[in-house]
């Protein structure tokens, strides 16, 4: 089940003076449904503030908003860069192009002390506070994830990613009761956060209430269509207990956003291999051994099409026998990997013995076109009113 479980926040920010144009495009990426469908209007109401106005710095903010939704981060970074060269001091601005660092090794550290900087100007800045706790979870320290959370509540106690935040931190820990009690502090204040109710589903799932779990995950996407997170723990759930169907229109639906996700591709590979739709399978697996050519993951899947499904074992020994390279002994897979290559090497021998028997036939019977094959059947057979000599020719029968 996927657990990327942070999202995109798009912030309403206060305003020096107010413009018809940016008013209704808020409107637009303050409600979800209307983003999921209307983004594109969204941008060109953001670009008419921004023509009417060049200085205004929340109209640039807000259009690397929305690149950034759609993996646009070249353009997100222009906008950004273009806010602060007409504000400074913008520290939203300054805080998400730190955060596109982050990503970058090189980067990473300057970005850590470009973010601490931010805070040390401004304690509850929001957009840096966030990038700090999502620093912190990927280090395993809860305890400073959970201080920049609460840290940006208190300066706005009604901010998603930084409850998002404080969940997954106790999430991680196994801590489902506390998660639980932070989404619900949350929904009393955001009900309608999608991020949020995905959470909320995952919880669920670490503790095996799968019912209520699809229940979250459905409210996730019926407040933000957008919510793909929610759509692919959706879809990996209807995975799971078989309704390949509904599985294979949701991850479909995905790959139409994110074409490249190595995660989603091998998840919808699965699912067409649970659809008997063993070509298109293989093609997911090889598609995702371009992205990620280490992914052992994809190894096993193609072990467990060609051995269990198309029989193809020749290819199933390649994926079956590098897979079982990169694991070790005591991993849950081990035995199971191990009697697979076992057994695909005997099936291999009895297959390559049964074509030499065969081939061993097929020569005792060059030339004849009737008679035993010395294999235990016939090299053909005559038709009615004649029989076989010794040659295995067939012949008039005697007295015709």
């Amino acid at each position: 089940m996927r657990h990327s479980l942070l999202t995109l926040i798009l912030l309403l920010l206060p305003m020096s003076a107010s413009a018809g144009s940016f008013d209704d495009a808020m409107a637009i990426v303050n409600d979800p449904t209307q983003l999921a469908v209307k983004a594109d209007v969204a941008e060109k109401l953001f670009k008419k503030a921004v023509s009417e106005n060049p200085n205004h710095v929340d109209a640039w903010y807000n259009l690397g908003l929305l690149a950034l939704k759609t993996a646009k981060t070249d353009i997100a970074e222009e906008h950004w860069r273009t806010a602060l060269k007409r504000d400074a001091n913008f520290l939203p601005a300054r805080a998400r192009l730190a955060e596109l660092d982050l990503s970058n090794p090189s980067k990473k550290g300057k970005a850590i002390i470009e973010l601490n900087e931010i805070v040390e100007k401004e304690r509850f800045q929001p957009e840096a506070r966030n990038a700090l706790a999502e620093v912190a979870l990927g280090v395993r320290d809860w305890a400073q994830a959970l201080k920049h959370s609460r840290n940006v509540l208190l300066g706005d106690p009604t901010n998603v990613n930084a409850y998002l935040n404080m969940a997954v931190a106790y999430y991680r820990q196994r801590l489902y009761d506390q998660a639980f009690l932070i989404l619900k502090q949350a929904m009393e204040r955001v009900p309608k956060a999608a991020s949020l109710h995905n959470m909320k589903g995952l919880i669920y799932l670490a503790k095996d209430n799968s019912r209520l779990a699809s229940e979250s995950f459905m409210r996730a996407i019926k407040y933000d269509p957008g919510q793909l997170d929610a759509i692919i723990n959706l879809a990996s759930l209807e995975l799971s207990y078989g309704d390949f169907a509904a599985a294979e229109k949701r991850f479909k639906h995905v790959l139409d956003k994110r074409p490249d996700d190595p995660d989603v591709i091998l998840s919808h590979a699965v699912v067409l291999r649970g659809l008997e739709r063993f070509d298109e399978a293989q093609k997911g697996y090889e598609r995702v051994l371009e992205l990620k050519p280490d992914s052992t993951k994809v190894q096993y899947n193609l072990c467990v099409l060609h051995y269990q499904f198309t029989n193809n074992y020749l290819e199933a020994q390649k994926s079956c026998n590098a897979y079982f390279k990169s694991i070790r002994r005591g991993h849950s897979k081990f035995r199971e990997m191990r009697r697979r290559v076992r057994s695909i090497k005997e099936l291999l021998q009895a297959e390559a013995e049964e074509k030499a028997e065969a081939a061993k036939c097929k020569q005792a019977c060059e030339g004849r076109s009737c008679g035993d094959d010395g294999c235990g059947g016939q090299c053909g057979t005559c038709p009615d009113g004649k029989t076989c000599s010794e040659q295995g020719a067939c012949v008039e029968a005697a007295g015709k």
